[in-house]
């Protein structure tokens, strides 16, 4: 390099510096729903590093707020709480230079908002599909971020697959669903999809629609009348002990709860890089790119977990197949979680 060429690369560098350090009100990245417990402080501190990772240091030249105000809707894509909706045009009102926004959440601003950016993260569903964007590539609008659509069919069938492994012998899969969700006509097409592909395994897809304010003792009567041998609990379906010790006591496989404590296994895109993606594209927003022409970033991975401590509980052996393809194997009695 010519010493001319690099006091241009020099100067470069220097304007670029002082231009995110100038004094002046800081940018704002608003960060919505980021998780829960010990998830939430982590994710803090992974977002605010992957900032800092893309030179956008909290406090110094970006100020990065995280909002817990915010409600999930009944449905997936509305109607919100009352009180999360005035919250949210709050944030839109006082303008910062981006808002990031887990799950269903990003429809509520996409409602308010055609003019801040948005980014999203925690997005289960194709964002295409769901009228989030026009193409992965170009996304339009003010609006991108970091999907795994869970819905696809070969992910799906890979963990029924799996999971049927556990009782090679299942007939019947019953899938827990609140009822308003089945509403949703997105909803309802993933679950078509997921009949279809259960079928493909020999294995009858059995909707059980409960509502949300559903007691332990109701959801254990239906669980019951519903006959089945494996069960999976769709997003925010909750349980309480005595479900969990009737799937034990019964010997009935389930994906349900948090595979770490008391689940048996899951099949999911890494929260963490889904995280670290949203908030690199969040950080090219900052420095002034159009989110319309940011693509969305889709997970490089899917994480294997199971729990062998729920598979003793159960009385079930987990298939050697599941072992060597799993990424995570939680085994708290013998050798520890690794």
């Amino acid at each position: 390099m010519t010493a001319f060429a690099f006091a241009l690369a020099w100067a470069a560098m220097s304007h670029y510096s002082l231009a995110l350090d100038s004094p002046g009100p800081l940018k704002r990245v608003v960060i919505v729903k980021i998780g829960e417990g010990r998830v939430k402080e982590e994710s803090r501190k992974a977002a605010i590093k992957r900032f800092a990772d893309e030179g956008l240091i909290d406090g110094r030249n970006v100020a990065i707020e995280f909002e817990e105000r915010i409600a999930s809707s009944i449905t997936g894509d509305g109607p919100w709480p009352v009180d999360s909706e005035q919250r949210a045009r709050e944030i839109v009102a006082s303008r910062p230079a981006v808002i990031m926004a887990a799950g269903d959440k990003i429809h509520l601003f996409r409602k308010i908002t055609k003019e801040v950016p948005l980014v999203f993260f925690a997005i289960g569903r194709d964002p295409v599909e769901w009228g989030l964007v026009e193409s992965y590539a170009r996304p339009g609008g003010n609006l991108t971020g970091a999907a795994f659509p869970v819905g696809d069919s070969d992910d799906f069938l890979k963990l029924v697959q799996l999971f049927k492994e556990f009782r090679p012998g299942a007939k019947r899969l019953g899938v827990i669903e609140f009822e308003d969700r089945l509403q949703n006509p997105h909803r309802e097409k993933d679950l078509e999809e997921d009949r279809i592909n259960a079928a493909k395994l020999g294995l009858e897809h059995v909707e059980i629609a409960l509502p949300r304010n559903v007691t332990a003792g109701a959801m254990l009567d239906a669980i019951r009348r519903a006959k089945i041998d494996l069960l999976v609990c769709s997003a925010g379906v909750g349980w309480s002990p005595p479900v969990r010790e009737f799937l034990v006591y019964e010997r009935i496989p389930f994906l349900c709860g948090d595979v770490r404590k008391d689940g048996l296994m899951d099949f999911n895109a890494s929260w963490d890089e889904m995280l670290q993606n949203a908030a690199a594209i969040a950080a090219q927003v900052v420095r002034g790119a159009n989110p319309a022409t940011i693509p969305v970033r889709l997970p490089s991975r899917y994480i294997l977990r199971v729990n062998v401590n729920t598979a003793r509980e159960l009385g079930v052996t987990v298939p050697s197949s599941v072992l060597l393809q799993a990424d995570e194997i939680i085994d708290t009695d013998s050798r520890g979680a690794r």
